[in-house]
């Protein structure tokens, strides 16, 4: 049933009139702020997210034709959101600190202001709300903001909030990799080394994850590191290789982090391999946690002492990680 009849039936006339002219209307933030004022207390019983959306229509004064269609959109949802049950759920807590920032980042993006934009888009994200952000994405890409054009390279690339289209991941990434965005160079490098959309070319790849290495991409260092260790698209070197992997796990790389770790302990040289291990854990991964927990168990690296190895089995297993919570039963 349209939304128009089902305000209707719910006794909503003046809602419903209003709503089904606003294509039309030419006070449009007269009529949204009006609806608004008509539904001001049953907006108090929506969900957290929704109810978001209607404190940011709330403050709208003046409305730039670019944005009524998603002006548009957010008030169907409000809407919605009274007349079904269904939608009174909350996603998440909001705090009181992010729902004022997400209506400030909601003026200043219908004003036109890319980096709003992004942020608001972000914060849709966070809440589960991505095709909300997606429409921000798409506005501020055609600002052009490199960062919501990997966004929006990432949302085709994955296909969950729109169909999965690897030539629009492409071209999204490409647009942002010309504009310097790091991330979007390690995935538009990583199409050419696993040949999505274009033909495969590890010669390019490696071309491109230089790029987003000197941009300080971990995973994009973590992958030279896999190709000089290979011979993929140049000559084996392990020198190189090691270093990247270094870099790699310097910068942020948890499964580098770990790799270290372990090639360490085949080198025979356990005190380094508790240092990246500590490494891993420090930052909250749980496998580095797991592997901490390991060393300290059994005296790799450092006295055994089952207090500190308990501990650090204890961090991963509240992760969720298996290995760990059989140890500490057996512990």
């Amino acid at each position: 049933m349209e939304l128009k009849q089902v305000l209707l039936d719910r006794g909503l006339v003046d809602v419903a009139k209003l709503w089904g002219n606003l294509p039309l209307s030419t006070q449009f933030a007269r009529d949204i702020h009006t609806i608004l004022s008509l539904c001001e207390e049953s907006a108090k019983h929506l969900s957290e997210d929704v109810y978001i959306l209607y404190q940011q229509l709330v403050k709208v004064e003046v409305v730039n034709d670019a944005y009524r269609d998603i002006i548009t959109r957010d008030l169907t949802t409000i809407l919605a959101g009274i007349i079904n049950d269904s939608e009174h759920e909350s996603i998440r807590y909001i705090s009181k600190e992010e729902g004022t920032e997400a209506i400030l980042r909601y003026q200043q993006a219908i004003e036109s202001n890319a980096s709003a934009q992004v942020k608001l888009g972000h914060f849709y994200k966070s809440i589960g709300r991505d095709s909300w952000a997606f429409d921000w994405f798409i506005s501020a890409a055609n600002l052009g903001d490199a960062d919501a054009m990997y966004w929006l390279g990432n949302d085709y690339f994955v296909g969950k909030t729109v169909i999965h289209d690897l030539e629009k991941a492409y071209n999204y990434y490409k647009k942002a990799a010309e504009k310097g965005h790091g991330d979007a160079l390690n995935n538009y490098a990583d199409m050419y080394l696993r040949g999505e959309h274009v033909d495969k070319d590890e010669v390019k790849a490696l071309q491109f994850f230089k790029q987003a290495a000197a941009k300080g991409v971990p995973e994009a260092m973590y992958t030279l590191g896999y190709m000089y260790e290979n011979g993929v698209g140049t000559k084996i070197d392990t020198v190189k290789s090691r270093q990247w992997f270094i870099e790699s796990a310097h910068y942020g790389d948890d499964f580098a982090a770990n790799r270290l770790g372990h090639e360490a302990i085949e080198t025979g040289n356990s005190t380094e391999a508790l240092t990246w291990y500590q490494v891993a854990a420090d930052r909250g991964d749980s496998y580095g946690e797991y592997n901490l927990g390991h060393c300290y168990e059994n005296g790799i690296g450092t006295q055994v002492n089952i207090k500190k190895a308990k501990y650090w089995y204890r961090k991963a297993a509240v992760k969720g990680d298996q290995q760990a919570k059989v140890k500490l039963n057996s512990l």
